[in-house]
């Protein structure tokens, strides 16, 4: 693996381990029907160390409610999509350098794009999460940059690699034209042969 992909690769494997840690279910959901349950039970307390306990089991499930992270809920909805665009960005970053590219460029391309794509993907992920609460904007950018860093040095890599791709197409179609021109040749020639052979005068054959 060479320098920039190598340090691609822990850019990838260093985005991943933070967004597991980033999507961890920190607290249960808190519903409007489980604050009703409880203040149902205080209300039908009558030992006020008893009210005291419940009450206090209200303000730690509300606070809960209010830290930062994902919910059971939250972690279905985006997490568990998260975690998979993360490691799937980490995949497509060891199938692109393990693609041998003289003879499989575009197999190459297609992952380095697959990448550009999760990462794209990813950071609208971490956007929604923003704006709607889940995590923090310092979180936010801390995990916007690992993203970033990643999708800007694959980016670099697709542009390196599309320009050496490019090269190379070119080489084959002057390849292929030349052998085309050569088996032309080869056919007049062989005409020409044919012609003196049976008399004919040598040259393309007349038209009517």
């Amino acid at each position: 693996m060479a320098d920039k992909e190598f340090l691609l690769g822990v850019r990838a494997r260093e985005l991943l381990k933070y967004t597991k840690q980033a999507t961890k279910i920190v607290t249960d959901d808190v519903s409007q029907k489980d604050v009703r349950a409880i203040l149902e039970r205080i209300a039908a307390l009558e030992d006020i160390r008893e009210v005291q306990t419940v009450t206090s089991q209200v303000i730690s499930a509300l606070d809960k409610g209010q830290r930062e992270g994902f919910t059971k809920s939250t972690y279905r909805f985006y997490g568990e999509d998260m975690r998979f665009i993360a490691k799937q960005i980490l995949l497509d970053v060891h199938a692109a350098n393990n693609t041998h590219f003289l003879t499989e460029y575009d197999q190459r391309l297609r992952k380095i794009d697959a990448i550009l794509d999760g990462c794209s993907l990813l950071l609208e992920y971490i956007t929604i999460c923003m704006e709607e609460g889940i995590i923090s904007t310092r979180r936010g950018g801390v995990w916007t940059k690992k993203t970033q860093d990643v999708k800007y040095m694959a980016g670099a890599w697709r542009k390196n690699d599309g320009g050496r791709a490019r090269k190379l197409r070119e080489e084959a179609q002057a390849a292929t034209d030349r052998r085309q021109i050569a088996l032309v040749k080869e056919a007049f020639r062989q005409y020409q042969a044919e012609a003196i052979q049976s008399g004919y005068p040598a040259g393309p054959p007349a038209s009517y």
